[in-house]
């Protein structure tokens, strides 16, 4: 279970910008931009969902606007710049970004905002040491502001992230110990909330009580913010965890309700559903995050699983090979390479139980379990597996030869009796026209010769 990092915003930076913004009575140029910019929000609110919410051309424009609002707004140039980055941040242009976030802190030093959404970056790179460093960087700046509290919860779920990867207690620790401080500057905050109930959701595998914890954490999540897609996710797992498959899916659908792009809800939900049979609606959640990360393996994967169920072979197959062939993501699947190896034998399954069951679908089924087997992610139990369906190919072929001889034998053994029996119709034949010479027409049979006297 994956937690999402918390990025500054364009709005964020009217708010937490630096001192000097504070004493303006009236906006200044930096702040007209974000009036427009918020404006271009609103009209493409409708628009379907993704990174980019204005177009390209937009995104260019309003960061150049800016940059120039910076350098006009007197003690500004640093919120300017800033504003550029996340512009370009949000516009999924990362290179640009982070080329403005360093000029920012060239700037200004101490723009805590910007090592923020720095260390988010990192993070995103896979760069988790150099995030935390950032993290760190911004939380110094000044440990009491309210400006810390988003690095605090970023540096907490980058500790959990390693201490769950490592299994690691005093990681758990010291990544709850940086909520907290998140909570005692803000009460309120979500993200922190989110956090801590995943960290004693994870570590209720050795301690059963930290499931209740979790639980808790969430309720009280609930009362300060109803609407909170992810802490739904959170309660969907612990109630799957707890055996309430029906309480858990109607968690996980008022999560996807409330944020249709979150896709751990989304992913709960076709993973569910493949296990209950509902194809169709696995698929239907499979594609709603493959619509927001095109790429992401294990959606990529399940629709290969979902269109196998309903019995779509060669669709599933191609979902299978396009898995194979998604790019490495340190940070969106750390395991890759293994679960690449079950692909593998995902495809192994499909020509042996789905394909046209002909021997060249036997044949490919055997190589892929092959190729899994070969594989040095490969797990003992699908290990086993394969060898088991291996060996089944392999005598279903033995078998399949053993009556292809079987029945050439019959058919000669049937050619050998038709033989036999066309050749004793043909004697018979032969016997009945040799058994005497007809009588000569118009003459009397000869008389048969007389009786031996009786004896005395």
């Amino acid at each position: 279970m994956s937690s999402v990092l918390v990025r500054f915003t364009i709005a964020s930076s009217l708010v937490f910008s630096v001192a000097s913004a504070y004493a303006k009575k009236e906006k200044g140029p930096v702040d007209e931009v974000v009036d427009k910019w918020k404006a271009a929000h609103e009209r493409k609110k409708e628009s379907p969902p993704g990174p980019v919410i204005v177009s390209a051309d937009d995104c260019q424009k309003f960061a150049k606007d800016f940059v120039k609002a910076g350098e006009k707004d007197k003690g500004r140039e640093a919120d300017g710049l800033f504003n550029a980055g996340a512009v370009y941040d949000e516009c999924g242009l990362e290179k640009d970004a982070e080329a403005m976030y360093k000029q920012a802190l060239s700037k200004n030093p101490k723009l805590a905002p910007a090592m923020n959404n720095l260390g988010v970056m990192m993070q995103r790179q896979g760069r988790t040491a150099d995030a935390l460093m950032q993290f760190e960087n911004a939380i110094k700046q000044d440990p009491k502001s309210p400006l810390a509290v988003s690095a605090y919860n970023n540096r907490g779920a980058l500790l959990y992230e390693r201490a769950r990867q490592a299994n690691n207690k005093a990681g758990f620790d010291e990544a709850i110990g940086q909520l907290r401080r998140a909570l005692a500057l803000d009460a309120e905050s979500m993200p922190a909330y989110q956090i801590l109930a995943s960290i004693y959701y994870t570590t209720a595998e050795a301690d059963r009580s930290k499931l209740r914890l979790a639980q808790l954490v969430c309720d009280e999540a609930k009362k300060i913010n109803p609407d909170y897609a992810p802490i739904y996710n959170t309660l969907g797992l612990i109630k799957l965890r707890s055996k309430d498959v029906t309480g858990a899916l109607t968690e996980f659908r008022k999560a996807a309700t409330l944020d249709p792009n979150l896709a751990e809800a989304q992913l709960n939900i076709g993973a569910i559903s493949l296990s209950a049979r509902s194809y169709k609606q696995a698929e239907e959640a499979f594609q709603a995050v493959l619509k927001k990360i095109p790429n992401h393996f294990d959606a990529t994967v399940g629709m290969g699983v979902a269109l196998r169920g309903e019995r779509k072979a060669d669709e599933a197959e191609q979902w299978y090979n396009k898995a194979l062939q998604v790019p490495p993501d340190p940070k969106l699947e750390p395991r890759l390479d293994a679960k690449k190896c079950g692909v593998q034998y995902n495809l192994g399954l499909l020509y042996q139980d789905y394909k046209s069951g002909s021997p060249e679908d036997m044949n490919k089924s055997k190589d892929y379990y092959k190729k899994y087997l070969a594989c040095e992610k490969a797990d003992q139990e699908h290990i086993s597996d394969s060898n088991r369906r291996i060996k089944d190919i392999d005598d279903t072929f033995k078998a399949l030869e053993e009556q292809k001889k079987l029945e050439e034998e019959l058919k000669k053994q049937q050619a050998e009796m038709e033989r036999q029996q066309k050749q004793m119709e043909e004697q018979m034949k032969q016997q009945q026209g040799g058994a005497g010479a007809a009588p000569a027409a118009g003459g009397a049979a000869p008389a048969p010769a007389p009786a031996a006297p009786a004896g005395k």
